[in-house]
């Protein structure tokens, strides 16, 4: 039994902004294999794509139809890719792919499927530019109830010769 006030982590939805980069490694899901085995939590691996909106008119719209699906399965089979290796530890995880726009489809997925905990990857950028730009991590952070945990995206990638 907790003690009242202590936060229980029964669900946890991780939100992928890029699925090539993304990999069990990352330290977007280190954090999320961290905590859904210290609560049991089940963990829920979230990809949003925008709608695909109209073709220009010189493109050939059975064409772009086709791209875009193709580039869906391709999102699709990664996030399965991730869930599945969380599985392989244990952990119950799901990967929904959604297309929408972003801010609105996490609150709605957050809200159907109730979870305690939003893990979000950000960049590291000063003041000035959330000033200037509309930043998914600031735009959850005024629309959201949650708890969200930010993890810094590392671009850094250590050379395999050293």
């Amino acid at each position: 039994m907790l003690a009242k006030g202590f936060l229980t982590v029964r669900n946890i939805l991780v939100a992928i902004d890029d699925c090539e980069a993304t990999t069990i490694a990352s330290p977007i899901m280190e954090r999320a294999i961290e905590l859904a085995c210290a609560f049991s939590s089940k963990v829920w691996i979230l990809h949003i794509v925008p709608h695909p909106g109209q073709p220009p008119f010189n493109v050939d719209s059975k064409l772009l139809r086709r791209e875009v699906a193709s580039e869906f399965r391709h999102e699709h089979e990664l996030l399965q890719h991730l869930a599945q290796c969380l599985r392989n530890r244990d952990i119950d995880a799901t990967a929904l792919l959604k297309e929408g726009v972003i801010i609105k489809t996490i609150l709605k997925e957050s809200d159907q499927l109730d979870i305690d905990l939003i893990i979000l990857g950000c960049n590291r950028h000063g003041l000035l530019y959330g000033a200037l730009m509309d930043v998914t991590e600031q735009g959850l952070l005024s629309a959201c109830t949650r708890p969200i945990m930010f993890v810094p995206i590392s671009f850094y990638t250590p050379d395999p010769l050293r």
